[in-house]
């Protein structure tokens, strides 16, 4: 066959027939931008999240640094200048532990002399007023602030009782100071149990000299890829070189490896959904188009020219396409990004990212689905032999179904996902990751320690909060733990001690292997652990936070006091059997402090236990032995003393007007150790986050539902445009337009049904999945769920019916007579 090797009118065909196609160069460049507009979004927005919720999800003084390190004051600079590090930034401690004002009960407030660079590096910016510069001056957090009452502004007066160092001695001063402004908080996560009052470097000075001599705050950032090791072993590093007397970092929040799944999921899906849909707008334009390239095959045009004409089209509509996604996808990011985060604990830690990754990952996948779509499509074109071309008919139509289902029932379960997780956010679901009872006040000092020594729960506050007129019930848990005071004049937390038997060594040495602290060795050779004392009543609160692995939570067996649970210390990524059992009988000998005594008691483990909560919402995972508290308070004589969590519930839910008095009985016990954790408050909270969240699930799922319906549009066009001859032969012999209506519609609903019927059950089981996994949504909603697929399903119906409207109207523009011509 004679071959065309004019280059030059190839080019001007390419050129010309691209001008006659306004429409399909329209929708193609739409489809291109669609895609590549969601992928970047994807790539930013997704990954804008991840960054933002990891800094927010353990949330540290400093929240914008990887991790503090405690040294001189005069070593910042050597810090600072250090090649791995990107900024630092320094606060001096001006008070020990948490300041004794009576509103500040309950929460432990720091009051901290920061560097202006601190304040920049973590977005803490003026609501009103200016930052301190003289002694007496103050900044407190828009938190603190709701806290001291509306009517504080700048210009009021306040009375701080810091405790500090003088002559060796922890002392409680009483400074007066003048409030210069309002910021907010870095911390605004932590306000129910932390908060921090800003002052200017001329304090300490003034007031708390010795303070100076202490080690001060200095935060790290890190550059990207410029450190060695982790974060939190380039720390230690840098702590050592320096002298430095520690550090403290974020905690990994162990979703990393699931989250960026997540994120290539949906990148993959939105690929897939991408490529149906410019597929499919090609195809259509190729198949229109089929005579044409049968014609130019008959003047010599080969397989590869029309290969590089439409390759030349295709480039000039991805240029064009991918160019406006890449920059409407991080427009779109910048303003959706923030606006979800807006009513959530996060907002204060996010930040625009401007990536060139994310612009060259976007660009890449999008490439990389025009080429796919795009070399499918127009191969047809190039094989065809120019008889075939004359008379062309779709076949495969069983295949082409086949792919049509895929791409409605893939449609319908990204759609589902999309709705269900967001939009069925459920507040009382997240109020009870946290709470078991309507009030839990805890002594803090027993988990973490203090820098001051030890305050115990008073006799007079429980007393006081058990006679409120709306408490029905208090129930209160024990914690063993010593009574020395360490160099710092301080406390560590609770532990108690146990003497090393034969039956506990093999389970200590596997601790000790694992690595997790749950025990430890004492300077006598006792073991130190976790001891509680348990209301037996209460163990049926517990059963969602722990795994049973062996044994059951017998309440009944549990009161009779010969019982003892053992929590073995792993989770749910760490399962492994421990060396003691339930049914084992222990010889236990326990220290008690007070009586400088060990006390043997017999107990056998009821049951074996392990951690499956990712929330502190039981307190059985965080003993490792529970005793029944009457047992407890045989073995501790100093048991009133040791109560860690006193946890109360109302008549009904309690109001913010009865927390309020709540509150107040806890901040007249002037005991600064002690943090307030309530239902309502935290409901509170988690309303604006549930705002935000609808936000997003109207978001997602209207893009999603977006690109759903072109590619069930551009589907259903596709099979109809391939049998235009087929439906021109039926009206010829006695087809009307209400018939051939009504067969359109027919085909669409049993194609939609049959997919959405496929959707269903996957999407159920993605959402599911997903509602567990993914800790920023509550979990799967049947309610929301059932609304997603009848939505689906109406929106299934309705586009079918549309598209058989159009697609009859066009279809009978042109004489039947006319169209079977084109067979010829």
């Amino acid at each position: 066959m004679f071959e065309n090797s004019n280059k030059e009118v190839v080019k001007e065909i390419a050129r010309e027939s691209m001008k006659a196609h306004k429409l399909r160069n329209l929708t193609a460049v739409l489809g291109i931008m669609l895609t590549t507009l969601l992928i970047t979004m994807v790539c930013t927005v997704g990954i804008s999240f991840y960054d933002t919720i990891d800094r927010g999800t353990d949330i540290t003084p400093g929240p914008l640094a990887d991790g503090e390190i405690k040294a001189d004051l005069d070593k910042y600079g050597e810090i600072r200048d250090m090649p791995q590090v990107d900024w630092a930034a320094y606060v001096i401690y001006c008070n020990v532990g948490s300041l004794h004002n009576r509103e500040m009960a309950g929460i432990k407030t720091a009051l901290l002399a920061p560097q202006q660079e601190y304040y920049e590096r973590n977005k803490v910016e003026l609501l009103e007023g200016r930052f301190p510069q003289e002694a007496d001056e103050i900044v407190i957090s828009d938190t603190m602030a709701e806290r001291l009452g509306q009517a504080v502004h700048t210009g009021d007066s306040l009375v701080l009782h810091p405790v500090i160092r003088e002559d060796g001695e922890q002392v409680e001063k009483e400074i007066p100071v003048t409030i210069t402004g309002i910021v907010t908080s870095p911390i605004r996560g932590l306000a129910h149990t932390y908060e921090e009052i800003y002052t200017s470097e001329a304090f300490p000075a003034a007031y708390a000299p010795q303070m100076l001599q202490e080690p001060a705050g200095i935060y790290v950032k890190f550059k990207e890829g410029e450190i060695r090791d982790t974060v939190p072993g380039e720390l230690y590093d840098i702590a050592e070189k320096v002298g430095a007397s520690g550090v403290q970092y974020r905690m990994d929040n162990g979703f990393t490896a699931l989250y960026l799944l997540v994120v290539l999921l949906f990148v993959i899906m939105i690929m897939f959904c991408g490529y149906l849909l410019i597929y499919n707008i090609f195809y259509i334009s190729v198949v229109n188009d089929i005579r044409f390239f049968g014609m130019l095959k008959t003047i010599g045009t080969t397989g590869k020219q029309i290969r590089s004409l439409l390759t030349w089209q295709v480039a000039q509509l991805t240029a064009v396409g991918i160019s406006a996604g890449l920059i409407l996808g991080y427009l779109v990011g910048l303003l959706a990004a923030p606006a979800v985060l807006a009513g959530t604990n996060y907002r204060d830690f996010y930040q625009n990212t401007a990536n060139p990754m994310f612009f060259v990952s976007a660009a890449f996948f999008s490439l990389l689905t025009v080429y796919i779509s795009g070399r499918k499509a127009y191969r047809l074109a190039m094989r065809i032999s120019p008889v075939e071309a004359a008379k062309y008919r779709e076949k495969r139509a069983g295949r082409k179904k086949l792919w049509s289902a895929v791409s409605f029932a893939l449609s319908g379960i990204i759609f589902l996902v999309a709705f269900t997780l967001p939009m069925g956010y459920n507040v009382e679901n997240m109020v009870k990751r946290y709470h078991t009872a309507d009030i839990r006040v805890r002594q803090d000092a027993m988990i973490w320690g203090s820098e001051e020594p030890y305050q115990p729960v008073k006799q007079e506050m429980i007393e006081e909060l058990q006679s409120l007129p709306f408490i029905k019930e208090t129930a209160l848990y024990y914690r063993a733990r010593d009574w020395d005071i360490n160099e710092q004049g301080g406390c560590s937390a609770g532990y108690g001690q146990i003497k090393m038997t034969e039956e506990l060594r093999g389970e200590f040495i596997r601790c000790q292997d694992l690595g997790n602290g749950w025990m430890s060795e004492a300077e006598n050779g006792d073991i130190r652990l976790s001891i509680w004392g348990f209301p037996a009543d209460k163990l049926h609160l517990e059963e969602e936070n722990i795994r049973i692995l062996e044994g059951s939570l017998d309440e009944e067996k549990f009161a009779t006091g010969r019982y003892v649970i053992y929590n073995q210390g792993t989770n749910q990524n760490r399962r492994e059997q421990g060396m003691i059992h339930a049914g084992q009988v222990l010889h236990l000998s326990v220290y008690d402090p007070d009586m400088e005594q060990y006390v043997d008691k017999e107990a056998e483990v009821l049951a074996v236990v392990e951690r499956v909560n990712p929330f502190p919402t039981g307190l059985l995972a965080s003993a490792a032995l529970s005793f029944p508290d009457m047992v407890f308070k045989e073995i501790y004589s100093g048991y009133p003393d040791m109560v860690s969590v006193l946890e109360a519930n109302g008549i009904q839910e309690l109001t913010k007007a009865e927390y309020k008095q709540v509150e107040e009985a806890v901040q007249g016990s002037f005991n600064y150790q002690l943090t307030i954790e309530s239902k309502v408050i935290r409901r509170e909270e988690t309303k604006s986050e549930k705002a935000s969240m609808i936000l997003l699930g109207l978001f997602l799922s209207g893009v999603f539902g977006m690109i759903g319906i072109c590619n069930v549009v551009n589907t259903l066009v596709t099979g109809v445009l391939s049998r235009k001859i087929e439906f021109a032969a039926m009206q010829s012999v006695g087809m009307t337009r209400k018939q051939m209506r009504w067969m359109l519609c027919r085909e669409g609903l049993l194609l939609s049904g049959a997919s959405v019927l496929a959707a269903i059950p996957l999407g159920a089981f993605f959402c599911s999945v997903l509602g567990k996994a993914i800790l920023f949504v509550s979990g799967f909603s049947k309610g929301i769920f059932a609304a997603g697929c009848m939505i689906l399903l109406a929106v299934m119906c309705l586009v079918s019916l549309a598209v058989a409207v159009l697609l009859t109207r066009f279809l009978t523009r042109r004489p039947v007579v006319e169209r079977l011509r084109e067979a010829e």
